[in-house]
């Protein structure tokens, strides 16, 4: 029996007819080519028809493709009219919402948030999502999460960025560690962060054996115990189990900037506003 299709589904068929692309698509929904085929897979059979008809140079709509294109788009219309007219009616801060962070960035920011925002809105909840803050952003677009905290969110039409914080990734050791010892340690980092990426590229000299670990409090607590020098932002490097310092004042930091998110169709929603102030001033106290 087939399924009711799904509203997500429905709007990446209207970005699907409009580029005629399934990869010009994913771009522009900002999410992977596999994810939108799925999706057009799934509006098929709940229909229970093609909707396009594939070739080398992308996709055409078939007869019932240009039906769902045309009543699609006004249904996508409707519905966000709809949701801005709940939105504005419903002034009240609660609701429940998913929050998704890298997880270092949730144990600097979190605590300083949850706390007050449950005191003063006990009606607010939130289930937490913790990944790459690439993949936030990319669940925050296709609606799978509410809000976000992530650092240097790339620009999309479709998101609401507010700068909140900014900090530095460089290069670490630990405090006691002696200057003839650095050279012979290796160095451990998150080859998947774009910051290692680009800190990496600056310095094409840099002879040290590599050690990867995705997890930046484990990085900071080796690097802290001497085994090691470590690719950190300052505000985990602050946190390490001992003082750590800058390998080189000489070594160009790359600088983040942590950003509160959420889709632009939430932008009238009383609680997309609300959040970000409190949250920009709980972190600036």
């Amino acid at each position: 029996m087939p399924h009711t299709p799904n509203f997500e589904d429905i709007r990446y068929f209207i970005e699907v007819a409009g580029t005629r692309n399934l990869s010009r698509a994913s771009e522009r929904l900002g999410i992977t080519q596999p994810s939108v085929s799925a999706a057009m897979k799934r509006l098929e059979q709940s229909f229970g028809t093609d909707l396009l008809v594939r070739h080398k140079n992308g996709v055409a709509l078939t007869k019932a493709g240009e039906v769902l294109q045309e009543q699609g788009q006004r249904f996508m219309t409707d519905w966000s009219q709809l949701k801005s007219n709940v939105y504005q009616a419903n002034g009240e801060m609660a609701g429940t919402f998913t929050l998704g962070c890298h997880p270092s960035v949730a144990l600097y920011t979190l605590p300083h948030i949850l706390g007050a925002l449950n005191t003063k809105y006990p009606g607010l909840i939130f289930n937490l999502v913790h990944d790459l803050s690439r993949k936030v952003t990319e669940q925050v677009i296709s609606n799978e999460i509410d809000f976000a905290l992530v650092i240097n969110p790339v620009r999309h039409p479709e998101l609401v960025i507010h700068s909140l914080l900014f900090d530095n990734v460089t290069l670490w050791c630990a405090q006691s560690t002696d200057v003839t010892e650095r050279e012979a340690l290796p160095l451990y980092c998150d080859p998947n962060l774009k910051q290692t990426q680009q800190l990496l590229k600056s310095l094409p000299d840099f002879s040290h054996h590599q050690i990867a670990s995705n997890n930046l409090e484990v990085i900071s607590a080796l690097v802290a115990c001497g085994l090691g020098l470590g690719i950190l932002p300052e505000r985990v490097a602050r946190r390490a189990p001992a003082p750590l310092t800058t390998y080189s004042v000489k070594i160009k930091p790359v600088p983040d900037e942590l950003c509160f998110i959420y889709r632009a169709d939430k932008q009238n929603h009383a609680v997309s506003s609300q959040l970000h102030r409190e949250i920009k001033l709980l972190l600036s106290d």
